[in-house]
C-alpha cells in the first residue's frame, strides 16, 4: 500500500506546513527503521497495480483541479483530515462486500471501528472504501455515475467526525460533491439520490456561490441569500 503524495495546492500556509511536517516525520520514521505511526493519509492499496493506476489518475485530475473547484474542496479535506482513508479494490473476497450486496458490486465505505454501521461519528474515524473497478475506469460507461466522489465523501466525513446518523444529510453532503465533479464532465446533475431531493449542488451554481471564497462552507446546503444593493436615497 503506497500513500497519495500530499496536496501542494493549498488554501493556506498552515495546511502547507502541516502537511510538510506530517511527511518529514514519515520519512525520519522510515529512514529510522522503526514501524510508522498512524498518520492521516489518503492512501491507495497497491495490490492491484491496474486499479491502484485508475485511482490515481483521478486523483490527480481532481488535484489539478480539471474535476472543478468543489471536487477539489473534498480532496483537500481529505488529504487534511486528522484520519486515514484507504481505497481498497472491491473484488472476489466476499469480506469486503456491503452487508446487503450479494454480488460484490456496491461501492461502499466503512468505518475503522467496532461501532454500527451508520451510526454517528463525532471523532475523526479511519475509514476503508472498498471500490469496484468499473467506477474507477474512465472507459466504461459506469464511471459517470460519480461514484467514487460520492464514496470518498462519506470517507471524508469520517475522517473529520461529521458522519451524521441522518442518512439523508449523509445523501446531500455526497451528492453535492458528486454533483461538482459531474458537472466538470459536462453531466446532468443528480437531484434524487437513494429516494432524498439533491438539488444543493444546482442551487449554489445558479447563485453564483460556487466561488474560491466559499469553499470552506462546501457542502452549501443551506443557500444563503445574495446580498441586495442598497437602496438609493429618496430624492
Amino acid at each position: 500500500m503506497i500513500a497519495v503524495r500530499f496536496q501542494t495546492l493549498l488554501p493556506s500556509n498552515h495546511g502547507f506546513l502541516m502537511r510538510f511536517l506530517r511527511s518529514l516525520l514519515l520519512g525520519l520514521v522510515l529512514l529510522s527503521g522503526f514501524a510508522a505511526p498512524a498518520l492521516a493519509v489518503l492512501a491507495v492499496d497497491s495490490s492491484n497495480p491496474s486499479f491502484e493506476r485508475l485511482v490515481q489518475a483521478e486523483l490527480e485530475k481532481i488535484r489539478s483541479g480539471n474535476r472543478g473547484l468543489v471536487t477539489l474542496q473534498l480532496l483537500n479535506r481529505l488529504e487534511a483530515a486528522p484520519a486515514t482513508t484507504t481505497i481498497r479494490l472491491l473484488g472476489a473476497d466476499e469480506a469486503t462486500w456491503h452487508p446487503n450486496d450479494r454480488r460484490g458490486s456496491r461501492s461502499h465505505v466503512v468505518a475503522a471501528d467496532t461501532r454500527l454501521r451508520g451510526a454517528e461519528r463525532t471523532r475523526p474515524t479511519d475509514a476503508v472504501l472498498y471500490l469496484h473497478p468499473s467506477r474507477i475506469d474512465p472507459s466504461l460507461s459506469l464511471f459517470k455515475l460519480g461514484t467514487f466522489v460520492h464514496e470518498i465523501s462519506f470517507a471524508a466525513d469520517l475522517n473529520e467526525g461529521r458522519f451524521s446518523a441522518d442518512f439523508r444529510l449523509r445523501e446531500r453532503r455526497a451528492s453535492f460533491y458528486r454533483n461538482g465533479w459531474l458537472d466538470s464532465l459536462g453531466l446532468k446533475p443528480v437531484l434524487i439520490s437513494d429516494r432524498v431531493p439533491t438539488p444543493e449542488y444546482s442551487q449554489a451554481k445558479k447563485k453564483g456561490l460556487l466561488t474560491e471564497e466559499n469553499t470552506d462552507g462546501f457542502p452549501l446546503l443551506e443557500m444563503p441569500e445574495p446580498i441586495s444593493p442598497p437602496e438609493p436615497p429618496t430624492p
